[in-house]
C-alpha cells in the first residue's frame, strides 16, 4: 500500500510523537469518536484500560476501513478531568502509533455522553491505494515469471515450531520444504560460542524441563544434550525497598496467592472473561487492594516473564500466559517441573540443529525470507520467497506475529486476525551474560538468583558451565529499566551491571573478576518481529476477537509459533507443541483432499 501521509514539522516539534499537521493524499475517512469500552458496553473504572480499550476500538475501525495505523492523518482526545501534570493517555498512544506522528488535538472536557466514559478518541484516516505485492520491510522483489516449484507443504521458518511441524509432516508421507529468513536455524534459539573455549551462551531461550516440558525434553535426550540443573543451593538475593516489614510481606504474600489462585481457574486454550481483559494487569492488582511494594514485585514478574509494565498489558493475558506454564509459580520457579530448571551445555540451538540435520537433504533453504503468499484456490498456494516461487497445497507460517506484518497475504487475512495481530507487542527484554573468573556468589553462599525492584537488572541467575571453567550470571534487563540501560554505551552498560552485582552479593573484586560481557538486542532483530520472549497484549483484544484468532486457519494458510500455543506460550516447549498442532491440522486436510480423488 502506498504511502498516504506526509507530516510537516516546525523547528521545534521534529521530536514530539505527534506532527502540528499532516498533509494526506487519497480518500478520507472520517471516523466517530471511539469509548473506551468493550464490544459489549462494559467500562472499566480505571482511566488508563478506557484509553487502551479505545484505542482498540479504533483499530478495528481503521482496519475495517482497509487502512493501517499509518495512514491516520488527524486524532482528536476527549479526556475527562484531564490534568497536564498526569498525562496518562501519551504511553498507550505512543506505543498505539509506533512511531507514526499524526497530527493531534487534545480537548479536555468536563464530562462525555455516557457518564462511566472518561475517554473518546476519533480519527481522520486516508485511505492508501493498492500498490504491486512487495515486503515492506525486507524490500525484496520476486519476479512473476520466476520458476516454480511444487511441493505439498511450505513452512515459513525454521525455528523450533517449523522444524518440528516439517518433521511430523514428512514422517505423513508428504512434501515440504522449510523457509528461513535468516542464515541459520533456530529461530529465537540462538547459543553463541565463548572465545577461547567449547562452552556456550544462549542470547535467546535457555531453559527447558524434563516433567511436563515433554516434547522439548524429548529432543534434548535425542540429540544428546548434557543438561545442567538450575543453581538453587544458597541464599536467594531480594533488592527492594526500604521497610519490606512483615505486615508487607503478608500483603504480597496475599496478592501472589490471588493471582495463582485466579490464573489457575482461566483456560489454557479459550481464555475469555470480559472483565478481566477490560482492564490492564496494573488495574486488575489495584482493585484487589495491592500496595506499592506488591506492585512492585508484580511488576518484576511481568518484565522478567514478557519485558512489559503491568499497565500495558490485559490482565487476561498475563493470566492465561501463567497458565499456560502450570501457573505463576510454575513458571518463574527455578527448581523441578519449573520453567528455568535444566539448561543445555552446548546451548539450546542443539535442538533446531539437530532437527534441521536430521530432516531429508533440501528441505531447509536458509536466507529466503518469504515476500508474498498467494492462495490461488482452493489447494493451490504461491509463495514467493527471495530463493524463488513455490506451489503448494497448505503453507505452516510459524513466524511472530509482528513478523506477519511484513508479508503480503492475498487474499488479506480476515479482519479479526489481522486485529489480533497488529495489537501484539513486545516489551524490552535483554540478557546481559556476564562472564568472571570464578563463581564468587557461591563462593559467598549465594545460589545467584536475585529479584530487583530498582534495577538495572530486574532478575539475575546463573548460568555457569562449570563443566567448561565458565563462570557466567546472566542478568535480565527488562521494561524501562531496561531501556534505560540499553540506551548507555556498551562500557557504560557492563559498569552499571557490575556496579549492580557488587551491591547485590557484597562483592568488592566484582571488577577485579570480571571477563566480559555477552548480549544480543533483539529488538533490533526484523526476523523475530523486533523483539523477546514472546508478544503480549493489551486490554480487550481477547474478548474482542476471540484467543483463536492467531492460531486459527484462514483457507490453506496454518499459523503455529511459541504465541500461538496452549502450553508454555513464549517457551520452546510451546514452540514444539504447536508446530505439531499445525502439522496435525494440514496432514489432516491433505488426507481429505486424497479420500475425495
Amino acid at each position: 500500500m502506498s504511502r498516504t501521509i506526509k507530516t510537516v514539522d516546525l523547528s521545534h516539534t521534529s521530536n514530539a510523537y505527534y506532527a502540528p499537521a499532516t498533509i494526506s493524499t487519497g480518500a478520507l475517512v472520517h471516523i466517530a469518536g471511539q469509548p473506551g469500552s468493550t464490544k459489549d458496553g462494559f467500562v472499566p473504572d480505571d482511566y488508563e484500560s478506557q484509553i487502551h480499550l479505545a484505542l482498540l476500538n479504533l483499530r478495528k475501525v481503521i482496519l475495517s476501513s482497509g487502512a493501517s495505523i499509518e495512514n491516520i492523518a488527524k486524532l482528536t482526545l476527549l479526556i475527562v478531568n484531564y490534568g497536564s501534570a498526569n498525562r496518562k493517555h501519551v504511553r498507550p498512544v505512543q506505543r498505539f502509533l509506533r512511531g507514526h506522528r499524526p497530527a493531534i488535538t487534545l480537548i479536555p472536557v468536563s464530562k462525555l455522553a455516557v457518564p462511566s466514559w472518561l475517554f473518546e478518541i476519533d480519527a481522520l484516516v486516508a485511505l492508501p491505494t493498492q500498490s504491486p505485492v512487495s515486503s515492506p520491510s525486507l524490500g525484496i522483489t520476486t519476479p512473476w515469471s520466476a520458476p516454480q516449484r511444487a511441493i505439498d507443504v511450505v513452512i515459513i521458518g525454521a525455528g523450533l515450531a517449523g522444524l518440528s511441524a516439517a518433521h511430523e509432516i514428512i514422517r505423513a508421507g508428504h512434501s515440504c520444504i522449510v523457509l528461513e529468513a535468516r542464515d541459520r536455524v533456530g529461530g529465537k534459539t540462538w547459543s553463541q560460542s565463548i572465545s577461547g573455549s567449547d562452552a556456550v551462551v544462549d542470547v535467546g531461550a535457555a531453559w527447558i524441563n524434563d516433567t511436563n516440558q515433554s516434547r522439548v525434553y524429548a529432543l534434548a535426550k535425542r540429540y544428546g544434550a548434557e543438561l545442567i540443573e538450575q543453581n538453587t543451593k544458597g541464599r536467594v538475593v531480594l533488592e527492594d525497598f526500604e521497610g519490606f516489614d512483615e505486615p508487607t510481606r503478608q500483603k504480597l504474600a496475599e496478592i501472589r496467592d490471588m493471582v495463582e489462585a485466579d490464573c489457575q481457574e482461566v483456560d489454557t486454550w479459550k481464555p475469555h472473561s470480559t472483565s478481566l481483559d477490560a482492564v490492564t494487569f496494573e488495574a486488575y492488582l489495584r482493585s484487589h487492594g495491592a500496595d506499592d511494594v506488591s506492585l512492585a514485585t508484580a511488576t518484576v514478574w511481568t518484565r522478567a516473564m514478557l519485558g512489559q509494565e503491568p499497565r500495558d498489558i490485559s490482565a487476561l493475558y498475563f493470566l492465561n500466559y501463567c497458565k499456560s506454564g502450570g501457573g505463576l509459580l510454575q513458571m518463574r520457579s527455578d527448581r523441578k517441573h519449573g520453567g528455568q530448571y535444566l539448561r543445555i551445555r552446548q546451548g539450546t540451538q542443539l535442538l533446531a540443529k539437530g532437527l534441521a540435520e536430521s530432516l531429508p537433504e533440501g528441505v531447509v533453504h536458509l536466507s529466503s525470507p518469504v515476500q508474498s503468499v498467494t492462495q490461488v484456490s482452493k489447494d493451490s498456494i504461491r509463495v514467493h520467497s527471495s530463493s524463488g516461487v513455490y506451489t503448494a497445497r497448505k503453507v505452516v507460517t510459524t513466524v511472530p506475529g509482528p513478523v506477519l506484518k511484513t508479508i503480503s497475504f492475498t487474499p488479506q487475512l480476515p479482519i479479526a486476525k489481522r486485529a489480533y495481530i497488529d495489537s501484539l507487542s513486545y516489551g524490552y527484554y535483554t540478557k546481559a551474560m556476564m562472564e568472571f573468573t570464578s563463581p564468587f556468589w557461591v563462593e559467598k553462599g549465594f545460589c545467584g538468583l536475585t529479584q530487583s525492584f530498582v534495577g538495572p537488572a530486574s532478575v539475575v541467575r546463573d548460568t555457569s558451565s562449570p563443566a567448561d571453567k565458565k563462570y557466567v550470571l546472566t542478568c535480565f534487563l527488562c521494561g524501562d529499566p531496561g531501556r534505560t540501560w540499553a540506551a548507555l554505551s556498551t562500557r557504560d552498560r557492563e559498569v552499571k551491571l557490575l556496579q549492580q552485582l557488587k551491591s547485590l552479593f557484597d562483592y568488592n573484586k566484582v571488577e577485579d573478576d570480571f571477563v566480559q560481557m555477552h548480549t544480543y538486542e533483539w529488538v533490533s532483530d526484523e526476523f523475530s518481529g523486533w523483539g523477546c520472549p514472546c508478544t503480549s497484549l493489551m486490554p480487550g483484544v481477547l474478548d474482542a476477537v476471540g484467543a483463536d484468532a492467531l492460531r486459527e486457519p484462514f483457507g490453506d494458510v496454518h499459523f503455529a509459533g511459541t504465541e500461538t500455543a496452549g502450553e508454555w506460550k513464549g517457551y520452546m516447549e510451546g514452540a514444539v507443541r504447536s508446530g505439531e498442532r499445525a502439522a496435525g491440522e494440514v496432514v489432516g486436510g491433505l488426507r481429505a483432499i486424497v479420500s475425495k480423488l
